[in-house]
């Protein structure tokens, strides 16, 4: 018997080595199709973040540098335009990571070791990945100093936080929610995300027809484009782009940076473009040391009900989310937070408790991907980027019909049978079924998410 499994094992390797393309990602030698991070390698490769390390080669075990993962979150950004000179000895203008680290290093993600020192060429840990990460999605983590996640992360590693992290970006939800944001450098729009996690609402950026670069961003020349708009009351710069359905929206953030002490004239472009009338409109702001202001936008938009806005600058995911429920807008009410789970002619739809990690999850959808059952209770499924668990209720139990997100392992649970005995801190409610809770058990294959 011990012969024969050997000889079955010498015919799969001789079999692997003579079709090693067919086991392969496309176009990629060292991935295989199996892997669990083979669809993260794929994404990343179709969004230009990571391109591997040779026209065939990912290298999924190799290490990435800081000023790699600044260049990967920089491309994720839209390669925003950068003003500011270096302060790092070991960063000199000019290099290819140059400005992506001056970004980095702007928007809090990642900073230096202090002494003019920010170490590009050093390998990012598994720990340096996940503060990172958790500071792209608006949290304040704590260094915890694990000396097993001090090990360099490898690129397959990043290629799936990244996955997680950015990969359901692209997915909106129908809703009455609109984030509207103009971004010269990023920064509003790492708050206009923090408002969209907290509303579950659709996001929009207000791109300029003629993008700013960096001369035109330059306060200290009175000549130059922002300058000469921001003292011309009438200056109407040109938007690319329209908002597909303005009038189902009932709330509109509108998120801007501010110049000169007031809001960009690209803004006022905006609000002259749709009609307002009967919609909320909620204003937030980002800026260097200015206050906020809302300063020439209210006769702009005169049929339209203005809540009071906020500077909101580095304020951490929670902090927004407070914001955005002190409001009392009672949108997410009249949003009705339901889901539904199709499985051919199966379908369970769960009713949404209104916390972060459920408007997460809302946010994402449409989302089609594979039921995976575990142990004898449940059935997952796991959504492409993690969810806000801030402010969201842990629990211990659950009965058949919980939705629950297992945080630990990023998956949603649906629960078909009683579970008892959890730790505190790891499992949060995320709702209940309302319809179909004996067919949560049957579900397998391909499952479709949608708003309900």
């Amino acid at each position: 018997m011990k012969k024969r499994l050997l000889s079955l094992l010498l015919i799969l390797v001789l079999a692997l080595s003579l079709f090693p393309a067919a086991l392969a990602v496309s176009g990629i030698s060292d991935v295989p199709v199996g892997a669990a991070y083979a669809p993260a390698v794929e994404w990343c490769r179709e969004q230009g973040l990571m391109n591997g390390v040779s026209a065939d080669r990912f290298d999924p075990e190799g290490a990435l540098t800081r000023a790699m993962l600044a260049t990967v979150l920089y491309r994720a950004e839209g390669t925003p335009a950068v003003t500011d000179a270096s302060g790092y000895t070991d960063v000199s203008a000019g290099n290819w990571y140059t400005d992506a680290v001056l970004w980095a290093s702007g928007a809090d993600l990642l900073q230096g070791y202090g002494g003019g020192y920010f170490g590009p060429n050093d390998p990012v840990s598994v720990e340096m990945l996940d503060i990172v990460m958790a500071r792209y999605r608006g949290e304040l983590p704590t260094w915890a100093g694990d000396p097993a996640r001090a090990v360099p992360a490898t690129r397959a590693q990043v290629a799936v936080a990244l996955y997680e992290n950015l990969g359901g970006e692209e997915t909106t939800r129908g809703g009455k929610v609109l984030v509207a944001y103009f971004s010269a450098t990023g920064t509003t729009r790492g708050a206009a995300e923090r408002v969209q996690a907290a509303t579950g609402g659709d996001l929009f950026e207000i791109v300029p027809a003629v993008a700013y670069t960096s001369a035109d961003l330059d306060y200290n020349d009175p000549a130059s484009r922002s300058q000469m708009e921001q003292r011309d009351p009438a200056a109407r710069p040109a938007v690319s782009g329209a908002v597909e359905g303005m009038d189902g929206y009932g709330v509109v953030f509108l998120g801007y940076p501010i110049w000169n002490g007031r809001p960009p004239r690209i803004i006022s472009t905006f609000l002259e473009s749709y009609d307002f009338t009967g919609k909320t409109i909620v204003p937030f702001c980002t800026s260097g040391g200015s206050g906020f202001s809302d300063s020439g936008l209210h006769e702009l938009a005169s049929g339209a009900t203005w809540a009071e806005g906020r500077r909101l600058n580095s304020a951490s995911q929670d902090a927004v989310t407070q914001w955005v429920d002190g409001l009392q807008l009672n949108f997410m009410e009249e949003t009705a937070m339901k889901l539904t789970v199709t499985n051919g002619n199966t379908s369970v739809v769960f009713e949404l408790n209104d916390s972060p990690a459920a408007r997460s999850l809302a946010a994402q959808l449409p989302l089609t991907l594979d039921v995976r059952p575990f142990s004898f209770n449940e059935q997952t499924f796991y959504p492409p980027t993690a969810l806000d668990t801030t402010g969201t209720p842990d629990i211990t139990s659950a009965q058949a019909g919980t939705l629950a997100y297992y945080a630990p392992w990023r998956d949603v649970v649906m629960f078909y049978g009683s579970f008892g005995g959890g730790g505190r801190g790891v499992l949060f409610e995320l709702g209940q079924a309302v319809e179909g809770v004996d067919a949560i058990r049957g579900l397998s294959g391909t499952i479709t998410i949608t708003a309900k």
